[in-house]
């Protein structure tokens, strides 16, 4: 084990991202002053820079019909918003129209997090909340820049190719390989998207969102942020807060995660994945009792395919991916139990649609710009490897692997932003839903960003997973009744 870096960067796979600071406040589209924390880690020294945002003059939205009685249009945004010049995109929008128009209330704009989901595709799956929240409210998805229908980033070509790499490799020429296939994946999306590589950044998204309400011609917005969409959320919240009218947050990245809060996370993984072993070990019926149980069957594999290489699309990485997709849902726990049982027995077919479920959760190469773009990080592979040390420390197994995923950041520049508290002052209460048995965002996560903002009521949901909202019907009545009715749950309340 090499000496565990003193300084290692906040990335982890599975918790989102630490997201670049954003403050700015107007509404009639002329040029605003922004503030921009830049803090130090990890004690967030209150430190400012300001730049000036201009945000474009805003232009009604356009519907049209889609299918299924939703509505699609477009709206244009500057790829920069401190220098226009640079040119517009246009970002994909869709919207469920509220059912009980007498009763509208407002707008609910949705993200689903990533970075790199869709929230048109969530919508258009069907995402309403409840009944009642579908009756009162328009229900809109957008596409973030770089994602999607919105201007989409082009360079996932070599992804699939540097993914089928040993994400721990154990050899210097396993490393060199993995090293060159991460810095074509940087060099692609460096020859293809031109001025739009350094701005599909959270910085930006958050000046989106509130072109989108000007252009809707809402005076206030509710947002529902799921997972980095709830990163998106306290941003905006903090830029406009007047703009805000309900913030739901379930899932929660905290902006102002530090290292230990990653190595926290990485540790949770740990402790998930010997929580789906002991369930195997409690149930006679477990396809991998008699191989020893999950961790075991999981050693045995990994060893066989680091002795012979992949097998068909499995490798040590898509492994691990297929492990990383159970821990997301306790209902998915007896999949992977079945998919090392066939794996074990020389069927890596259950094994690769885990892993391929994981891998296909978000687009990549958004999600790793944002990354970069967001987050200070290591340049050059044998910084970025002293970083990950920590990581690895903290996850034995699975720690390498999550942080190599996001290799080619470090063949990148250095990210502006830098993680911070988020206070919001002068927004609305918001609605901060956090799992128990949330690995993705763990729960501490939640605890501290609904004690930081200046606002906040948190509703703490015994559940393992990561997302409370359509797990859990009582977390979905208390959502419903504080979009509905602006009424948060008691302090301390439970699902």
């Amino acid at each position: 084990m090499r000496a565990v870096a003193t300084r290692t960067t906040a990335r982890a796979l599975l918790i989102g991202l630490l997201i670049s600071a954003c403050a700015a406040q107007d509404r009639a589209g002329t040029p605003v002053a922004t503030t921009l924390p830049t803090t130090t880690r990890p004690t967030l020294a209150s430190t400012t820079t300001t730049a000036i945002v201009s945000l474009p003059s805003p232009v009604p939205i356009r519907w049209t019909s889609c299918g299924g009685g939703l509505q699609c249009a477009k709206v244009t945004v500057p790829i920069d918003y401190r220098d226009p010049t640079v040119g517009t995109i246009e970002l994909a929008l869709i919207r469920r129209p509220a059912s009980d128009t007498a009763r509208r209330i407002g707008t609910l704009l949705v993200n689903p997090g990533g970075p790199g989901a869709s929230g048109v595709r969530r919508v258009r799956r069907g995402l309403t909340v409840s009944d009642e929240v579908a009756a009162r409210f328009d229900i809109v998805g957008f596409d973030p820049r770089g994602i999607g229908q919105s201007a989409p980033l082009r360079c996932d070509s070599t992804v699939p190719a540097f993914r089928a790499h040993d994400l721990d490799p154990d050899t210097p020429a396993e490393a060199d390989a993995l090293a060159a296939a991460a810095e074509t994946v940087a060099d692609e999306c460096a020859a293809t998207e031109g001025a739009l590589l350094g701005h599909v950044g959270t910085r930006e998204a958050v000046h989106d969102i509130e072109v989108i309400r000007r252009a809707l011609r809402e005076e206030t917005l509710s947002f529902l942020g799921l997972s980095y969409g709830t990163v998106m959320g306290l941003l905006w919240a903090e830029a406009y807060p007047s703009s805000v009218r309900a913030l739901v947050l379930d899932g929660v990245v905290d902006p102002a995660q530090g290292d230990e809060t990653t190595l926290a996370a990485y540790r949770a993984i740990d402790q998930t994945v010997a929580k789906i072993d002991e369930a195997c070990a409690a149930r006679p019926e477990c396809p991998v009792t008699g191989a020893g149980g999950v961790l075991t069957a999981y050693d045995e594999l990994a060893r066989r395919l680091e002795a012979d290489g992949p097998i068909g699309a499995v490798g040590t990485t898509q492994l691990a991916h297929a492990v990383f997709a159970a821990t997301y849902d306790e209902d998915r726990w007896s999949q992977l139990w079945s998919a090392l049982r066939h794996g074990l027995d020389g069927d890596l077919a259950p094994l690769a649609e885990l892993a391929a479920r994981y891998a296909g959760l978000v687009t990549y190469a958004p999600y790793v710009l944002v990354a970069c773009l967001d987050v200070p990080h290591p340049i050059g592979y044998d910084a970025w490897q002293r970083a990950g040390d920590a990581f690895e420390k903290a996850s034995p197994r699975f720690g390498r692997i999550a942080h190599n995923d996001q290799l080619p950041c470090a063949f990148w520049p250095q990210a502006t932003g830098e993680p911070h508290d988020v206070v919001a002052v002068g927004a609305p209460p918001a609605l901060v839903v956090g799992s128990t048995g949330d690995t993705a965002t763990p729960y501490d996560q939640a605890v501290r960003v609904a004690s930081t903002l200046e606002s906040a009521v948190l509703l703490t949901v015994e559940l393992d997973g990561h997302i409370a909202l359509g797990d859990s019907p009582c977390a979905d009545r208390v959502i419903t009744r504080y979009l509905v009715d602006l009424e948060p749950p008691a302090p301390g309340s439970r699902c």
